[in-house]
């Protein structure tokens, strides 16, 4: 490669004669070399492998290879044909000379004719022609590198002539990658093809003639919005072109540029230019912009001149003049403190503003304007503002004529002292009168003007039932009238009667509700306590038919068995069996009638509050031991086993002895009543942290889960086949009495036929007891 120092390869098998060589060099002006001797081919061609210099002297005669063995060699080694060597030969030799050009030499010399400047200047040509080499590669690398880069497709275009010198196609020398992408094809697949064949369109739509137009005439072609559909990868895509074509040669150079996309967007500007205007045009009201630095209208549309008189170019030529002049001078004032509002707000805000304009016929309008930034300036601040107007003289006529109609319906519905709403269906809004507060303690500013706040205020339990009664009347008829809870602000629910009146427009849609509401909590709860005395009275009476009805059969079994047994025994003479068993029949139902008196006196107990215990402090063992021994006997003729499991350890316990012991032998007789022969009772007393407890359980008849509930209510019995003796008062009397020890009384059964426990639970009085 030349450099500044190029370096010259003298190949030579004479001394002299590269001694004389490098003289000649070393006396260049031009170059400073860097001047290498060898004397043998193949050690020059190992040299040139190792430094390559940039110009070789060549002896044609070398004593270990032939001159021209040396260039092919040499011509291998480096890899091109255009050799930087200067052949020398000892005498003039034409065949020589032709055989070394052909193989690629830069000179050819002969010695007896070669003088300094002869040597010199082929070595500047093989040098010159390095370095223009190098240039034309890097110029060549600069454009390709520019075209592959250019966001434009660029290609070159070589013509296909047939015989008689007409185009018939154009060969694809070179694309960039730009025109590859756009071709949905590689370089391979497009070079050296030709055009038509590639791209069969151009011929179609005439663009191959007008390509063939630019070789001929030398006339450039200019194409824009070219309208080009072709199959790309087999994808049918309509795309267009902006396209520039030059003659180069026998062809020419084409740049084309996809502006598909910029004509959609250019189309759907224009599109919305149109669309826009016919918004202006077609706005029912008047749209301004408005320039607040110049303090003028840019641009007002033409229905100025319908709504003030002015038509759209005589506002404009008023400029500033215009606002105050037309504006209203009490609204003018207000214009600056709605306008400064732009400068606190986001770029999207919208401001509205109320104001009068004066018509050109001197009437007075009320106007309604929308107004948003639309440009602002370079320090962020509003530069010009759009905005649409209203003639709202109409609404604000009627809004006074409403006002005052409202002003009047307060006044009634104030005197009323009831809530009178109006429904309108369409909006969902609801407008209300005081009598909201003196009725739910709401103010107008704390409700919510739709029929869905009074709907959440609603007892959850009545708003089914409400919806379902109005549903009707909603669909078909005029009048309702419906009483419900609403949840007052106290959060305490009042009883209301609503009547509402359902209007409907032409074609019978319901429209509007208009309604009074009035409180009717004091009436109801008259109504409530007049059904509940009379439920108790009633539940009272049946109570009391039961409790007699009950009473008079369970006392007059027994005294129905006595006064049976006595006759036989003074009418007849009974042998001894009969008497002991007459006997033991009086005796037991004289029992059984003074165990019912004696439930009868703890019920009156009971209920008067006269029910006392007699507190000691007892060994609770013997208590329960006691309650066993007294149902034994009953227990032993229905073989059932009675088992016991007594804690002997408990201390003495505060109870009425008496009282707990009734309580245990309560339970055992309904324990032994209740369950059949050969079936077991189990009694236990334990100790536990904070309590007693005594559990009776047995495996008779067991209790449903229906009657469970219930079964230590007065009066009470479960269904049986057939009806045991007792008023059903001694759970009840056994609950009462382990109450009263501040105890707890439960009951359990997994159900019918599968056994009943009874657990008690009395507490320790704590650590002062020694428990």
């Amino acid at each position: 490669m030349p450099q500044n120092q190029p370096t010259i390869l003298i190949i030579d098998n004479c001394p002299e004669d590269r001694a004389t060589y490098g003289s000649y060099l070393l006396q260049d002006r031009r170059y400073s070399y860097r001047i290498l001797e060898e004397e043998y081919g193949e050690k020059g061609l190992e040299l040139c492998k190792a430094v390559k210099p940039d110009a070789i002297l060549l002896d044609f005669p070398l004593p270990d290879i032939k001159g021209l063995e040396f260039l092919k060699q040499l011509k291998t080694q480096l890899g091109t044909t255009n050799l930087p060597v200067v052949m020398l030969a000892s005498q003039d030799n034409e065949a020589i000379a032709v055989a070394a050009m052909k193989s690629g030499v830069a000179g050819y010399l002969v010695k007896t004719n070669t003088t300094a400047e002869c040597v010199r200047c082929a070595i500047h040509n093989i040098i010159e022609r390095a370095n223009l080499k190098l240039h034309l590669e890097d110029t060549e690398e600069r454009f390709r590198t520019s075209i592959e880069n250019m966001l434009d497709c660029f290609g070159i275009y070589t013509s296909i002539r047939d015989q008689s010198g007409k185009i018939i196609d154009f060969r694809v020398d070179y694309v960039n990658g730009a025109a590859c992408q756009s071709n949905r094809m590689t370089k391979d697949e497009q070079i050296g093809k030709n055009l038509c064949k590639l791209l069969p369109t151009h011929r179609e739509i005439g663009l191959f003639d007008e390509y063939c137009q630019v070789v001929e005439t030398g006339k450039p072609l200019l194409k824009e919005s070219m309208v080009y559909s072709e199959i790309y990868d087999q994808q049918y895509l309509t795309r267009v072109f902006d396209i520039r074509a030059t003659k180069l040669g026998d062809g020419f150079v084409a740049s084309w540029r996809d502006v598909t996309e910029q004509k959609q967007i250019q189309e759907q500007l224009i599109e919305k230019q149109q669309f826009i205007q016919r918004i202006a045009d077609t706005t029912p009201g008047i749209l301004y912009l408005y320039d607040l630095i110049e303090q003028r209208n840019l641009y007002i549309n033409y229905q100025s001149s319908e709504f003030l008189g002015y038509s759209s170019p005589e506002v404009l030529a008023m400029g500033a003049e215009f606002t105050q002049k037309v504006m209203h001078p009490e609204d003018f004032a207000r214009l600056p403190a709605h306008i400064a509002r732009f400068n606190l707000t986001p770029h999207n805000a919208v401001f509205s503003f109320e104001y009068r304009m004066r018509h050109a016929n001197g009437e007075w309008h009320w106007f309604h304007s929308r107004d948003t930034v639309f440009a602002r300036t370079a320090d962020g601040l509003p530069r010009q503002i759009l905005g649409t107007a209203q003639d709202i003289t109409d609404r604000k006529q009627a809004e006074e004529e409403l006002r005052r109609a409202n002003e009047r319906f307060q006044l009634a519905a104030a005197a009323v002292n009831c809530l009178i709403y109006d429904w309108d269906i369409e909006k969902n809004t609801v407008e209300r009168t005081e009598g909201l507060t003196q009725i739910l303690g709401y103010s107008l500013a704390e409700s919510e003007p739709t029929r869905d706040w009074w709907l959440a205020l609603i007892h959850p339990d009545d708003l089914q039932t409400l919806q379902e009664q109005t549903a009707s009347t909603l669909a078909t008829g005029d009048r309702c009238v419906t009483e419900y809870r609403v949840r007052h602000k106290d959060n305490q629910y009042r009883y209301v009667q609503d009547h509402a009146l359902l209007i409907r427009d032409a074609q019978g849609r319901l429209v509007r509700v208009v309604g009074s509401t009035i409180d009717i909590t004091e009436r109801q709860q008259l109504y409530q306590l007049e059904q509940e005395a009379r439920a108790e009275a009633e539940a009272a009476n049946r109570a009391k038919d039961d409790f007699v009805a009950m009473v008079s059969h369970d006392l007059r079994a027994p005294l129905n068995s006595i006064l049976g047994w006595a006759q036989i025994l003074r009418t007849r003479k009974p042998d001894e069996a009969t008497v002991a068993r007459a006997l033991e029949t009086i005796e037991r139902n004289a029992h059984d009638q003074a165990q019912l008196l004696e439930d009868l006196l703890d019920l009156s107990r009971m209920i008067r509050g006269k029910l006392e215990l007699k507190l000691c402090q007892v060994t609770l063992v013997p208590i329960i031991e006691g309650a066993i021994n007294t149902v034994y006997l009953a227990a032993q003729a229905k073989a059932i086993r009675l088992e016991s499991q007594l804690d002997q350890t408990i201390a003495p316990f505060p109870c009425d002895p008496k009282r707990l012991q009734q309580v245990l032998e309560n339970l055992l007789s309904n324990a032994i009543k209740f369950t059949p022969e050969g079936g077991r009772i189990d009694v236990r007393l334990e100790r536990g942290e904070t309590h007693i407890q005594i559990t009776v359980s047995d495996t008779g008849q067991g209790i449903s889960a229906e009657f469970l509930p219930y079964i230590f209510e007065r009066f009470r019995q479960a269904h049986h086949t057939t009806r045991q003796n007792g008023l059903g008062l001694g759970l009840a009397i056994v609950r009462h009495l382990v109450e009263l020890h501040s105890g707890k009384i439960q009951a359990y059964s997994p159900g019918e036929g599968q056994g009943a426990t009874f657990t008690i639970t009395l507490p320790l009085l704590g650590k002062g007891s020694g428990y």
